[in-house]
């Protein structure tokens, strides 16, 4: 703390002293440098050394009084000795927290008769006095400095958390508040002061106030005019000896939760729609659809066999429609339980001491994309409650009747939806609202010149993936992958390729490594009947899984149809 800070102060005192002593005084810092010289009887500034009257006194911590200054060891031998317009001085120092920071001088001109040394006593006493009041100041000074350096420090730590915070007193008035939160309810106007309750008009913000209670992760949604905030809110009563001295609200947006998880999760690749390989005429203008509803905001249907890549098209089109820099969130209908389904899709209600509430991946999917694979697996009853979704654009359960969502959704089947309605297996409305915009991507029995791109690009990845970098396929292996026909598609060539890759032991594949897997026998299977495919298909099947039911709709197959089939072929 230096005494150039209170500048304005020491001058003041310095004035009072004089008027009140009929004497000049002059406050000097620790560093020698003048802070306060009235100059009424004396014209010029004394010099400030370190053996100066007032520099001994900073230097030693004492009062310094010289009534005569040729009686002073170090004004002897002073080359201004007899010009000096001072005849004696008095200084006392000043301390800050055990340190001097400065001095107080009392200048006794030349020629004039002071009553400063007859009541030495007093005089000193009165300065003292005086550098007391200025060490009080200084302390003020530095308190309050330290109490704005803490609320600085505060407030760039507040401002730095991703959260919006607001603290209000026992009133409800805004106390405290950092930019997210004002930047969460685009708030322009001063905050501090106001009551929250009118800058957030909110059930829920009002059950905060009326009832205080503490809440995590509370499901929060805002809306006005041209902005909504979505996410979560938390409460903390700040109680301390039964008193209660306010509350701290913590504003968690979903969207931020979720674009850290597409981070992480690499859930926001670089996927375009180069990604779905092949040059085939009807793909490219499967794909050109795709692009052309990719920019709007129409619900899409991708149709295809399983393993033609109906995931990385969902993906392309989100990224390359407005919608991009939001989130992508991935619905799997396969297999999986249907209350399990129901809670993933539409969450549930949480209660207020709920710490992992369940939000539903609809709601996270606000401002952004959904994709629900294998739609045809969904279970009816969600299937109706999606329809109202799709119609009304709003999410209607617990306390959030009437939540507005704006979603893009995305479906894929490898089944005949249509033929599902007829069999009361889909529900119709749904299957009219999803399939206005249908893309259909070919089979590859239906493209045989894009097999050839699949294979090269899956060799050269997983090449790379595994670090086999010298490793080649023999071109009579090459010549029997482009040959097959792949019924399961680029799926069952990635895991044939890595399967290769992954247990080769030279550095060039020939037959002879590669005898076991289908695409050598691709000729002999394309002689045989289809009937004799189909025999040797379920025979595989039945040997790969435990249950027919799974059969059934690992060949996409009614169970009843597996039965005839197994009657036709004699197989159990």
């Amino acid at each position: 703390m230096y005494l150039a800070e209170i500048r304005g102060t020491a001058s003041k005192f310095a004035e009072t002293i004089s008027k009140i002593l009929d004497i000049d005084v002059m406050i000097i810092d620790n560093n020698h440098h003048k802070i306060a010289n009235t100059f009424r009887y004396v014209d010029k500034a004394t010099p400030i050394a370190r053996y100066s009257i007032i520099g001994e006194a900073i230097h030693t911590g004492k009062v310094v009084a010289v009534k005569d200054k040729t009686s002073y060891e170090h004004c002897k031998n002073c080359a201004d000795l007899e010009k000096c317009a001072i005849s004696g001085l008095v200084s006392v120092p000043i301390f800050f927290e055990q340190q001097v920071v400065g001095a107080i001088a009392l200048l006794v001109p030349v020629n004039k008769t002071s009553p400063v040394f007859e009541n030495l006593e007093v005089s000193i006493d009165f300065l003292e006095g005086m550098a007391e009041l200025l060490s009080s100041k200084l302390k003020s000074i530095d308190g309050y400095n330290k109490l704005n350096l803490i609320k600085k420090e505060r407030e760039i730590i507040l401002d730095m958390i991703e959260d919006g915070l607001a603290f209000i007193n026992e009133m409800g008035e805004i106390i405290h508040c950092n930019h997210r939160f004002e930047n969460y309810f685009k708030i322009e106007e001063k905050v501090i002061g106001q009551h929250i309750e009118k800058i957030i008009d909110h059930p829920l913000i009002h059950e905060i106030i009326l009832f205080r209670r503490n809440y995590s992760l509370k499901l929060f949604y805002y809306e006005q005019k041209q902005h909504s905030f979505y996410g979560f809110l938390s409460c903390r009563n700040i109680t301390i000896n039964g008193v209660n001295y306010g509350t701290l609200l913590t504003f968690k947006s979903l969207g931020k939760v979720y674009n850290v998880l597409n981070e992480v999760s690499d859930n926001k690749a670089n996927i375009t729609f180069s990604n779905v390989m092949g040059k085939d005429d009807n793909l490219m203008n499967q794909i050109n659809k795709a692009k052309q509803l990719a920019v709007t905001d129409e619900n899409i249907l991708i149709c295809g066999e399983q393993g033609l890549g109906k995931s990385i098209l969902a993906r392309a089109i989100h990224n390359f429609s407005d919608r991009a820099k939001q989130y992508f969130v991935f619905v799997d209908c396969h297999n999986t339980p249907y209350d399990l389904l129901e809670k993933e899709i539409f969450g549930t209600e949480s209660d207020a001491n709920s710490i992992n509430p369940s939000i539903g991946k609809l709601r996270m999917a606000h401002k952004g994309t959904i994709f629900f694979k294998n739609i045809w697996e969904m279970p009816l009853y969600l299937q109706r409650r999606l329809v109202e979704v799709i119609k009304t654009k709003e999410l209607k359960q617990g306390t959030y009747k009437g939540f507005h969502i704006d979603i893009r959704m995305i479906f894929d089947t490898s089944q005949d939806l249509l033929s599902l309605v007829e069999k009361k297996r889909f529900d119709e409305e749904l299957y009219f609202r999803i399939s206005k915009n249908t893309v259909t991507i070919p089979s590859l029995a239906t493209r045989k010149g894009d097999i050839k791109i699949i294979v090269d690009h899956a060799i050269e990845r997983l090449k790379s993936k595994h670090a086999r970098f010298r490793l080649k396929f023999h071109q009579d292996v090459l010549d029997k992958m482009y040959g097959y026909r792949w019924p399961n598609n680029v799926q069952e060539i990635e895991k044939t390729v890595e399967l290769i890759i992954g247990n080769a032991e030279k550095h060039i594949v020939t037959l002879e490594d590669v005898d076991g897997f289908d695409f050598v026998k691709a000729n002999e299977i394309e002689s045989k009947t289809m009937d004799d495919i189909e025999k040797e298909l379920i025979e595989k099947m039945l040997a790969q899984y435990n249950f027919k039911a799974e059969v059934a709709k690992a060949m996409g197959i009614g169970r009843a149809t597996l039965y005839r089939k197994l009657k036709k072929y004699g197989l159990n």
